[in-house]
């Protein structure tokens, strides 16, 4: 069996991650330990890099996917670390690569969050500074991951490096989850979500990454990008990834992995060469047999629960009146501040002392787009308003993406169902703003002559 090159230190990649996620269960400092390296690295990379595209979208990845990992092992130096770490690398970027920027569109986007704190009174607190902090932190960093990856030219083989090097740390997340909760059957006791299957930490998030794991897997396995042994191993790690997801019993995340690989299948299919879909018929076999094989190992292993969960039954079989499991009222809560104040919000970071005085229950958002409504009133519908139509444009002169609608439904889904709580969907929705080159196959063999 042989093995080029890049698929040798892929191996090795894969199975250092699953050596990270036993070291950390383990040795829990070496969380903290490894994210400050992990940090360190990639600051040098994106500095001694000749291309800062690329150096920025690797290191950007890594961190908006390991977010949770490190967040579920205490490895965070504070709580919003990677969410400031895809700032900081995309302002290196800014400051060092050459190439000329195009997307001043969403300096407006984030001119337009910035602009709620100035015509809001604040009683400017410790306090109020962090709860400010904790619900712009996510959006700028969107903002500002957009503005630099807007138009950028990035092959598609580097594009596939990227999402490897996103699906990394997830690798180490479900190993530390498998040791953290080895038996799910003496954890798992009603439908409602998980924390003790979710390696103690929220399963919503934790559910969402596993997604993102499942998308990249089943994307790699669709185009091929694995060989021999490597393959074998991503078959079986997307087995494990799709398992776990379900047990946490949080459906958001899973059901948007499921919707991007469905918009996935559909382009691929309709792109590719007749040769292309007969081996996507069979790995579409394949995926269903191994897909309902997985589902009725968990269903088993969660005495029939899980089958209540996604029935949105509770634990006796019976139905429950709201599938959302409470965002709705949470939703509907936020619309109705935006009615109240429609023309600036009710400020930045005040959507839980409303909802507390509407209530009497504090909750944060789930949903990023009532959010913007309630907080930044006609300021958070221009802005979200650029954040759909721009990449929509963006995609009207430029189809060569094929990844495209399943990363802006990632996106957008994602915000629907988590807010803007990690940093993934800032970094996913980067990617739907790339410019996909295609190198023609002769051009790949003179290049590597």
């Amino acid at each position: 069996m042989r093995f080029s090159k890049t698929n040798n230190i892929e191996l090795a990649l894969i199975l250092f991650h699953i050596f990270l996620g036993v070291a950390v269960f383990f040795v829990p400092l070496l969380s903290k330990l490894y994210n400050l390296i992990v940090f360190s690295l990639f600051l040098y990379f994106i500095v001694a890099s000749k291309n800062k595209v690329v150096a920025v979208l690797i290191a950007t990845s890594y961190m908006a996917t390991s977010d949770v990992f490190f967040r579920m092992t205490n490895g965070l130096f504070f709580y919003e670390l990677h969410k400031y770490s895809l700032i900081l690398f995309v302002l290196i970027g800014v400051v060092l690569d050459g190439v000329k920027l195009k997307g001043y569109v969403y300096l407006i986007y984030v001119s337009l969050l910035l602009l709620t704190i100035v015509f809001t009174s604040y009683d400017f607190t410790e306090e109020v500074r962090k709860m400010i902090a904790f619900n712009l932190a996510g959006p700028v960093s969107l903002g500002l991951v957009a503005f630099y990856f807007y138009k950028k030219k990035v092959s598609v083989k580097q594009l596939h490096n990227v999402l490897f090097y996103g699906l990394l740390p997830i690798i180490s997340m479900v190993i530390y989850m498998f040791l953290y909760t080895p038996s799910i059957k003496e954890v798992v006791t009603g439908t409602a979500s998980n924390f003790a299957t979710s390696g103690g930490f929220g399963p919503n998030q934790v559910a969402t990454i596993l997604g993102v794991g499942i998308f990249i897997l089943f994307a790699r396995l669709l185009l091929n990008t694995g060989r021999g042994l490597q393959q074998i191993i991503e078959l079986i790690l997307l087995s494990v990834m799709l398992f776990r997801g379900l047990v946490t019993f949080s459906r958001g995340g899973i059901l948007t992995a499921f919707g991007a690989i469905l918009v996935l299948l559909a382009i691929t299919y309709f792109r590719g060469k007749q040769q292309f879909k007969i081996k996507l018929f069979k790995l579409l076999i394949l995926s269903v047999i191994l897909g309902l094989g997985i589902w009725f190992y968990a269903v088993n292993r969660t005495s029939g629960l899980l089958d209540n969960r996604y029935a949105n039954e509770n634990a006796f079989g019976e139905k429950k009146e709201d599938i959302s499991t409470g965002r709705k009222d949470l939703f509907l809560i936020e619309v109705q501040a935006f009615f109240e104040n429609p023309v600036l919000g009710i400020g930045v970071g005040r959507n839980k002392g409303y909802r507390y005085e509407r209530t009497g229950h504090m909750a944060a958002s789930h949903n990023e787009i009532s959010r913007l409504l309630a907080e930044h009133g006609s300021l958070g519908i221009m802005a979200f308003f650029i954040l759909v139509s721009v990449p929509l444009l963006f995609r009207l002169e430029n189809k060569k993406n094929i990844y495209f609608y399943s990363f802006f439904l990632f996106w957008l889904l994602t915000i629907n169902h988590s807010a803007m709580r990690i940093a993934f969907p800032s970094f996913i929705y980067g990617l739907c703003l790339l410019d996909i080159v295609y190198v023609p196959r002769q051009q790949k063999k003179q290049i590597s002559a």
